[in-house]
């Protein structure tokens, strides 16, 4: 047969045309999967970032709000008068107020002073750091005390500033009584237009630690202040769903007392800022086991703290040799592969500043 003039004959492809064709093919399916891993990796990094930097922000604000308010007693001045009706040791850690900021230096696995024992499971190596002052809400006293042990008539506030079992201070700017609320209510009925709140504190109470008196001391004027005192503390423990340590926050007579703020915040160091002349400025930084050896807390303006805060995923990035520097106390290497950051900060005491 003769072909037919301007047409060619169908060709096959050649060996070595397809293996140039499945090697130009198989370096673009590496520079494909190579971009891939590049912007998983990239995933990876931002969302580890992300959630440390929320955890950081968290944090820092709830700290830096309590230590603002740390030895603050309504309009309390230095030096007044107070009573304490509590039936209980003013030198327990739960009733010691006025030791407005302690702490619990870790100490080769151990710590100084020793914790108390409402404090578990704290993890070791990590300092533990203690906030006492008034954190709530303040209320009024509205009617006169016809007695020094009568109960007082409050203005009413939504929602209900104080509850049964709440430890407060009443003050008058130069006296003070700290008592135990027994039990609170409005206008002693409940009612919605009620027009006081009625706070009783007798004694017996059945939630520690009660009152051993029901003598405030004085009759307290109408204005005088009602405020709630609190002892917050923070500590390292494992994180309510097992994946690590977190931060957590214990408010004593809270229900529950404890709660978690932030997972990843592996560890946690403290000094304090000590005056040493009288100007209310700190001179010098001591552990905790420093000032409790010469009991100078009083002279305490400042807390500097170190938090040791890790993202939330595995294998973010390489293994990473650093020791990560806390204070003076060193803390890794790591290989868990997880971004890691330390966050400082110095908070002043601002009711013991000038």
């Amino acid at each position: 047969m003769t072909p037919m003039p301007g047409r060619q004959r169908q060709r096959g492809v050649s060996l070595v045309e397809l293996m140039i064709g499945l090697v130009l093919g198989l370096v673009v399916m590496a520079a494909v999967f190579q971009i891939y891993l590049s912007t998983r990796r990239s995933y990876v990094l931002a969302e580890a970032l992300a959630a440390r930097q929320e955890a950081v922000r968290y944090v820092t604000t709830v700290i830096s709000k309590d230590a603002r308010m740390a030895g603050y007693f309504g309009c309390l001045r230095q030096g007044g008068e107070i009573t304490n009706t509590l039936d209980a040791d003013p030198g327990d850690f739960t009733y010691r107020y006025g030791r407005y900021v302690d702490g619990f230096d870790a100490d080769a696995g151990a710590w100084n002073p020793a914790l108390p024992g409402a404090l578990a499971n704290v993890v070791p190596g990590t300092d533990v750091l203690t906030l006492r002052g008034t954190f709530g809400p303040e209320v009024y006293i509205v009617k006169e005390m016809p007695d020094t042990s009568a109960d007082l008539k409050s203005n009413p506030l939504s929602p209900a500033p104080l509850a049964d079992g709440n430890i407060v201070m009443i003050t008058d700017c130069a006296h003070a009584a700290i008592f135990q609320i027994t039990r609170y209510n409005l206008d002693n009925t409940g009612a919605p237009n009620a027009h006081f709140g009625d706070i009783q504190h007798n004694t017996g109470n059945a939630t520690e630690p009660g009152n051993a008196d029901k003598n405030l001391g004085r009759r307290y004027p109408v204005g005088s202040q009602i405020v709630r005192i609190d002892t917050i503390t923070y500590f390292i423990r494992n994180s309510a769903s097992g994946t690590g340590p977190a931060l957590w926050r214990r408010i004593e007579g809270d229900n529950p007392p404890e709660r978690e703020l932030a997972e990843g915040v592996e560890n946690l160091q403290v000094l304090y800022g000590v005056d040493a002349n009288g100007d209310r400025a700190p001179d010098i930084y001591q552990t905790a086991a420093e000032i409790d050896a010469v009991a100078n807390w009083g002279a305490i303006v400042t807390v500097r703290i170190a938090l040791l805060v890790a993202g939330t995923r595995d294998h973010a990035g390489d293994y990473d040799p650093r020791e990560f520097d806390l204070l003076g106390t060193l803390i890794g290497p790591f290989q868990d592969g997880r971004l890691r950051r330390v966050v400082t900060l110095t908070l002043s005491l601002r009711n013991q500043l000038p």
